[in-house]
């Protein structure tokens, strides 16, 4: 194999953001209509953390977006049910002591909605694609990324369940319970990739000893790209402030996309393009981490629609024609 700058390495990368991710699913179907077959045709590599990995598994084994989109508006209140969302105020405190010692939502659901994707003993070796999933590993106390067999020597990954990794990638702390694979658990790959950019490109250069002039990345957000704070809101917070509305985890998003995307567009310039779109502030008090109503359902897909549609015969173009090179390594 050998990658130009006329034939370059092209990956896709997508960004956790709990229910949020339904923006990123949205934007890929509206580019698979445009294509008229599976996107996961067009990279040589997709990565993906949290419910970007979740995606990101679904773009390597071709289910369609228009599927990966119905399945999050049809269980995201069964994932996220909004009885179980953090009140304020005092009620607000009075939450934050009853999870002191337990995830807020149960990981069944979450595995239910997966496994209409992903049948539950499909192994990652199955995918048609290459694929990259980070998640932590926190029985090692490391960061993993989860991989096909895309390189001869790799004989780990792709026996592992695609669904087990799927939830591995997704195990927000406080949201979820940790993930099992074998004797290891596992948490949201987010805590240290939470925009796996710079996996990507780090797995072209380094893995295939890919020029960076000739990677291109195309990568995918999920509406968080800022966050602030206001003055009045003070500056001696303690655990109940970090964790009412969920601040502490959308400044852990926010700044590493923020970083993420300043260092990969200077290294990348024009062979990088990031599709995303900040809401305006009254479309954000309808979205968030685990708000799944109808209302976000209907911001967060006609955000996505918007966001591709605008690029869709410029900055997209080279994407949708590019013709991958790098294939998965099977069994003889």
């Amino acid at each position: 194999m050998s990658w130009t700058k006329e034939r370059p390495f092209q990956a896709l990368s997508l960004t956790g953001g709990g229910y949020r991710g339904l923006f990123t699913a949205r934007a890929l179907q509206v580019i698979e209509e445009h294509i008229n077959e599976p996107i996961g045709r067009r990279f040589d590599l997709s990565c993906g953390t949290s419910i970007g990995g979740i995606v990101a598994l679904a773009v390597a084994f071709e289910i369609p977006m228009s599927m990966v989109v119905k399945v999050f508006e049809e269980e995201g209140e069964s994932i996220f049910p909004p009885g179980k969302r953090a009140p304020d105020g005092v009620r607000g405190k009075l939450d934050l002591f009853q999870h002191m010692r337990k995830a807020r939502y149960s990981t069944q659901p979450l595995r239910d909605a997966i496994a209409r994707l992903i049948p539950k003993d499909t192994i990652l070796g199955d995918a048609l694609h290459p694929v990259a999933i980070p998640a932590v590993n926190v029985t090692q106390g490391q960061p993993q990324v989860f991989k096909t067999r895309h390189k001869e020597e790799w004989q780990r990954d792709w026996k592992l369940k695609a669904i087990d990794i799927a939830v591995a990638t997704s195990a927000a702390p406080t949201f979820f319970e940790l993930a099992e694979i074998g004797d290891n658990l596992y948490a949201d790959g987010g805590l240290f990739a939470n925009a796996p950019d710079l996996i990507a490109v780090h797995e072209a250069e380094y893995f295939f000893d890919v020029p960076i002039d000739a990677v291109r990345l195309l990568s995918i957000g999920t509406t968080t790209k800022s966050y602030s704070l206001s003055y009045t809101s003070g500056r001696n917070f303690g655990i109940a402030d970090w964790m009412q509305d969920q601040r502490l985890f959308s400044v852990m998003i926010s700044s590493q996309q923020q970083f993420v995307d300043q260092l990969v567009s200077h290294r990348m310039k024009e062979r990088y393009v990031r599709v995303d779109h900040e809401p305006s502030q009254e479309q954000a008090k309808d979205l968030g981490l685990d708000v799944a109503t109808f209302a976000a359902r209907k911001t967060l897909a006609g955000l996505a629609e918007k966001a591709v549609t605008d690029i869709l015969g410029t900055t997209l173009s080279p994407f949708i024609a590019h013709e991958p090179q790098l294939k998965i390594i099977r069994e003889k």
